[in-house]
C-alpha cells in the first residue's frame, strides 16, 4: 500500500513538473470578453439582450475570484510587449476587455474595476459614442457612453484604456465593403480618438482586406470575437497579430465555470 501511495505521489509530482514546464514554454493568456454589465431587474427590461449581458454581482463575484486567486490584469501595452516576446508575464494574468461602449460600463463596471484596483479595454463605435446623449444612466441596456464621459475616463478612471470597435461598421456584412470604406472608417475613427492602434473586429468578422487596411493605418494589432465555439480559447504569442481570440464571458456563468474556463480553455 505504502509503494502504491509513493509511487502515486512521485506520478502526480512529475505531471506538475511537466504541466509547469509546457505553460514556461507555451505562455498563454486569457482575454476576456464583455458587453454589457446589468441589475437582474434591468437585465429583465432587455430580455433580447440577455446573451450578452452579465449582472453586476455575477462581474464582482468574478473580479474577487481574480483578485482573490492573484491574477494580474493587464493594460494593452502590456499584453502588446507580452505578444511580441518583449515582456514575461507571470501565468496567471489577464487581460479584460468590453465592446461597444455601453453606457452601462461606466456605471458599474469601471469603479468595480477601479475599486479592485484592475485594467481593461473598451473597444467602442465611434458613432455610437458621438450619437448619444444620455450622460445619467436609466437602466436602458442599449445606451452608449457620449464623448463626454468617454473624455472624462482618462481622468476618472486611468486605468481604463479606449480603443476602436470601427467608428460606423457595427453591422452583419461590413466585411463584405470595399477595402477604401475599411480606410475611410479607420480614418474616421482615428479623427474621432487619435492615437487609436488597436481594432476588435465588429461581429468578429475579419478577412484579409480588413488585415491589411489596419496594417497601413499603422494598427498593431486586432482582436476577433467567435463564432464558432473553437475560436474562444486563450491568446498565445504564435497568433496572428491580427487574429488575435478572446474567451466570452456570457450570461449566468456561475463562478465555478468561470475559474474552468481561466483554467482549462487552450
Amino acid at each position: 500500500m505504502k509503494n502504491i501511495l509513493k509511487t502515486f505521489i512521485l506520478l502526480f509530482l512529475i505531471l506538475a513538473i511537466l504541466t509547469l514546464t509546457y505553460l514556461y514554454k507555451n505562455p498563454k493568456i486569457a482575454v476576456l470578453c464583455y458587453h454589457n454589465i446589468a441589475t437582474d431587474e434591468e437585465k429583465q427590461s432587455f430580455p433580447d439582450e440577455a446573451d450578452w449581458t452579465i449582472s453586476v454581482d455575477n462581474f464582482k463575484e468574478q473580479l474577487e475570484y481574480l483578485k482573490k486567486h492573484n491574477y494580474k490584469t493587464l493594460s494593452m501595452d502590456e499584453f502588446y510587449q507580452w505578444k511580441t516576446g518583449k515582456l514575461n508575464l507571470p501565468y496567471k494574468s489577464v487581460l479584460i476587455t468590453f465592446d461597444d461602449g455601453f453606457l452601462s460600463n461606466y456605471q458599474y463596471a469601471f469603479k468595480l474595476l477601479s475599486d479592485y484596483d484592475m485594467k481593461a479595454s473598451v473597444f467602442v463605435v465611434g458613432s455610437f459614442i458621438e450619437k448619444s446623449s444620455s450622460n445619467s444612466w436609466d437602466g436602458n441596456l442599449k445606451t452608449y457612453m457620449t464623448k463626454d464621459i468617454l473624455e472624462n475616463i482618462k481622468n476618472e478612471y486611468p486605468n481604463i484604456e479606449i480603443y476602436s470597435h470601427s467608428y460606423n461598421l457595427h453591422y452583419q456584412g461590413a466585411i463584405n465593403q470595399d477595402e477604401n470604406v475599411f480606410v475611410d472608417d479607420i480614418n474616421n475613427f482615428n479623427n474621432f480618438c487619435p492615437n487609436t492602434d488597436v481594432f476588435c473586429y465588429p461581429f468578429g468578422q475579419f478577412n484579409s482586406k480588413i488585415e491589411n487596411s489596419l496594417k497601413e493605418c499603422g494598427y498593431k494589432m486586432a482582436f476577433r470575437y467567435g463564432p464558432n465555439r473553437g475560436d474562444y480559447k486563450k491568446a498565445n504569442r504564435n497568433d496572428n497579430n491580427y487574429e488575435i481570440p478572446r474567451l466570452n464571458m456570457s450570461h449566468g456563468m456561475g463562478i465555478f465555470k468561470f475559474g474552468m474556463r481561466l483554467l482549462l480553455y487552450n
